[in-house]
């Protein structure tokens, strides 16, 4: 069923105290930089988070901060400052933040400056380098809330690769389809050819069957199989999980291969970052498309041209049986398709079908959050007494046709 406009605004927008932005905020540790881009006493980053300019960094001795970009003082960027033991110093008059958020120095200040700086209003947050993610935590209060504590957090960094880039769209159009099974044996046929090795289960997709799909609700969100004929009496069960607000965990194309994480956090109303999480909890990673990106702040690429130029398809590739003429990465398909979606879509027109169910799960799981919060409420989906993101799996193989899918999980 279409949604309304009123509930498309309150589903996608997160600027200027819409709700969405406003429980997000303060319910959720939304990632902010791959661990890799911050170097001890190095340059601060420029990050936006929720319609929020920050800066995030790594002191001299290697603890992590996020900070308003704007000095308190006159407002002056802190992605200029240096970065030195104690904090970052503005350079238009030296003023000083902690990786805290205080104001530690105000040298143009004459009288008692400790006092001084003690009254100086800042805003501060709370920041935690884990699993390969500078993670930040917006929220009000003392109590942060609870930390995602994903299968691949704790693994050594050997055995887990972080990427990520920014994509001119609205973050729900990348929630949504890190959850839409269907589009994969379609959109993605040709990567997932020229990826496959042995053993890749993907291949046993038929873009010509629809995919039928089997619910199940959990504390986090759901996760779902999407059950495929493969022949001989057996079905291909590919069990993927919708970890709320943002999580895609999907399971590894092959028995023991690595599985992967997408999500799409809200830079603001119109742009999202993208993060590709690869990780192998039973073996080191080796060398892959993520484990080789030259840039894990701009990895995977963007389509390499505008609408004016179908946002740089390739036809003449099309022609060579390449199936959507943007070869450069799996990823660069998903974004060619959220950007030609429009910045925030239009959703109360569109027309479903039955393999959308997931899609109208990830909203309903969205929408009854931030009206639970709306109402005063704690959302359900962030802090339930059942909730341990440790124990998530997403698993595919091949099983008896009739047989639980819910075994696969079991035995992962």
């Amino acid at each position: 069923m279409p949604l309304s406009r009123e509930d498309n605004d309150l589903l996608t927008r997160v600027e200027n105290g819409a709700p969405m932005g406003a429980m997000l905020r303060q319910h959720y540790w939304l990632p902010a930089i791959p661990s890799s881009k911050l170097e001890a006493g190095g340059r601060p980053y420029r990050v936006r988070l929720l319609g929020i300019d920050l800066v995030a960094f790594r002191g001299p001795d290697g603890e992590v901060g996020v900070l308003d970009e704007r000095c308190p003082h006159r407002k002056a960027s802190l992605a200029l400052a240096r970065n030195e033991p104690g904090g970052l110093r503005c350079i238009y008059h030296g003023w000083k933040l902690a990786a805290s958020g205080a104001v530690v120095e105000a040298p143009n200040h004459t009288g008692d400056q400790e006092r001084f700086c003690a009254h100086v209003r800042t805003r501060r947050y709370r920041a935690v380098d884990r699993g390969g993610i500078v993670w930040a935590w917006l929220g009000e209060g003392e109590t942060p809330a609870r930390f995602p504590e994903l299968p691949f957090v704790d693994l050594p960094e050997s055995q887990r690769a972080v990427t990520s880039v920014q994509v001119p769209a609205n973050w729900v159009q990348g929630v949504e389809a890190s959850m839409d099974s269907s589009h994969v044996s379609v959109l993605h046929e040709s990567s997932t050819q020229v990826t496959a090795g042995a053993g890749n289960q993907r291949l046993l997709m038929n873009k010509a069957i629809a995919p039928r799909l089997e619910f199940e609700e959990r504390p986090y969100g759901y996760r779902y199989a999407a059950l495929r004929p493969a022949g001989d009496e057996q079905v291909y069960a590919r069990v993927n999980n919708f970890v709320m607000p943002w999580y895609g965990l999907i399971c590894a194309p092959n028995p023991g291969g690595p599985s992967t994480v997408f999500f799409s956090v809200p830079v603001d109303d119109v742009t999202h970052r993208a993060w590709f999480v690869h990780f192998n909890p039973g073996a080191p990673l080796g060398m892959t498309n993520m484990s080789a990106s030259p840039d894990v702040w701009n990895f995977p690429p963007l389509p390499p041209g505008g609408p004016e130029d179908n946002w740089g398809q390739n036809r003449d590739l099309m022609k060579r049986g390449h199936a959507t003429g943007f070869p450069q990465h799996l990823g660069t398909e998903d974004f060619a398709m959220f950007i030609s979606q429009g910045p925030i879509v239009d959703r109360t027109d569109e027309q479903l079908c039955s393999a959308d169910g997931a899609v109208l799960r990830v909203r309903q799981a969205l929408l009854r959050s931030v009206r639970e919060f709306q109402a005063g409420q704690v959302p359900t989906l962030s802090d339930s007494p059942e909730l341990d993101y440790r124990r998530i799996r997403s698993v595919g193989g091949v099983i008896p046709a009739g047989s639980d899918w819910r075994a696969l999980c079991e035995t992962a």
